[in-house]
């Protein structure tokens, strides 16, 4: 099974409705808060509550300024106290914080977005362009709040529905200007994302939010059959005739086949720090076949685990048994554990977390001598590079033309170090 992260924008999007849906999806909110200090800005309070959009229940994410110039840095290695109005502020800003790498990325992709539609509009460049609403404190940290939260939740990926609009015209720093704003007509312009104009008065897509669909949607549509797995709202500062609400689920679809799969894990950006927790689930077995084993840690990879494996052992009155141990994301644990009751003959599971450090990389892909082509996973360590060529590209390259298997696996990591 894959899990999928829905975002249904019929009442447009923004950075703030964005956080307060995921959160009801159940992010904590104290985690959130802890993360968000990372970024070492000060000048604002978080307030996090429920409230209701024409009769419904939704959460609410506010960020409240507390300072004139609210853009303070309290880390003394990059004191700016100044607001981070420019893209090239906002990036070098961000990238000195002590947030995860891959947090880091989300945020700036979704920047780096923005900053190409607000430099097309002023006809300036990405690096020098400067945006008064996205550098305002309180979008820097939906932005990065919204990355924190999906980190938190956990996706292979993240679908958008059509993105509804409204119409006349709305405030800015440069006064009047048209709905949908100048920067989220670009963006939309510039992306496959649907969109629909509605005859509602009122700006309903914010540059924020326009960023953050566009940014990190994928491209392909909504699967035909899925399971909801859970739902959260969140609600919107404005008032429509409508309910102002971004409704967020998380859905479980079926898996990928084997070669997207694959691709999916190359493409997946990797880290350096130390990750959020995983959770171990292990369980002893010793009236259970290698087959139905070996079946069994097939569905835990394909349905996500990190890692799984069987390890020989002797349980009371020396019976041979195994020992099925699974890795996976604290989000994925109740799918795991029902893959493993479902196929093996276990009737209780030990579980606990703990922490893992997973080295920089970065799938890389070279040619032979003879010119076959080699995937190798490039990692580094403290200024060190390591290689690591693709067990089954090698393995097909030896049974294809005969060759001994470490003959090709060296010439395979000699073609990496001068790739």
């Amino acid at each position: 099974m894959s899990r999928e992260l829905y975002l249904e924008c019929y009442s447009g999007i923004s950075g703030d409705m964005t956080v307060a849906a995921l959160l009801d999806l159940g992010v904590e909110p104290s985690d959130l808060i802890e993360e968000l200090k990372k970024l070492h800005l000060d000048g604002y309070e978080i307030k996090i509550t429920e409230t209701k959009k024409n009769q419904i229940r939704a959460m609410d994410f506010d960020v409240i300024l507390t300072e004139e110039e609210p853009h303070h840095v309290h880390n003394h290695a990059h004191d700016h106290t100044h607001a981070h109005n420019s893209y090239r502020e906002i990036r070098a800003f961000i990238q000195a914080s002590d947030l995860t790498a891959r947090v880091k990325d989300r945020i700036l992709k979704i920047f780096h977005v923005i900053a190409e539609a607000e430099a097309a509009v002023h006809g300036t460049s990405v690096e020098e362009v400067h945006f008064h609403e996205v550098g305002a404190v309180d979008s820097i940290v939906d932005v990065a709040a919204v990355a924190i939260c999906m980190e938190r939740l956990g996706f292979d990926r993240i679908l958008i529905s059509e993105l509804w609009e409204g119409k006349g015209t709305t405030w800015c720093q440069h006064g009047r200007i048209p709905v949908p704003a100048p920067a989220v007509l670009e963006m939309l312009a510039n992306s496959s994302l649907r969109a629909h104009f509605t005859g509602v008065e009122g700006e309903m897509i914010t540059p924020t939010g326009a960023g953050i669909a566009v940014a990190l949607a994928d491209k392909r549509a909504l699967p035909d059959s899925f399971i909801i797995e859970r739902i959260g709202v969140g609600a919107g500062k404005k008032e429509f005739p409508h309910a102002n609400i971004l409704r967020a689920m998380i859905l479980c679809t079926e898996e990928y086949p084997a070669a997207e799969r694959e691709q999916r894990q190359e493409e997946e950006p990797k880290t350096g720090e130390l990750q959020n927790p995983v959770r171990v689930l292990e369980t002893n077995v010793d009236d259970c076949s290698g087959e139905v084993l070996g079946y069994t840690m097939e569905r835990l990879l394909e349905a996500g685990a990190l890692d799984a494996c069987c390890m020989p052992l002797y349980m009371k009155k020396n019976r041979p048994a195994y020992l099925l141990q699974v890795l996976c994301r604290p989000e994925q644990e109740a799918v795991m554990e029902s893959i493993i009751f479902q196929e093996t003959t276990s009737i209780g599971l030990r579980k606990y977390t703990e922490e893992r450090t997973v080295l920089p990389r970065e799938m890389i892909r070279v040619k032979l001598p003879g010119g076959q082509e080699v995937r190798i996973k490039k990692c580094t360590h403290h200024g060190e590079i390591f290689y690591y060529p693709e067990y089954e590209d090698v393995r097909q390259i030896c049974l294809d033309n005969g060759k001994a298997f470490r003959s090709v696996y060296e010439q395979a990591v000699q073609a990496a170090v001068f790739f």
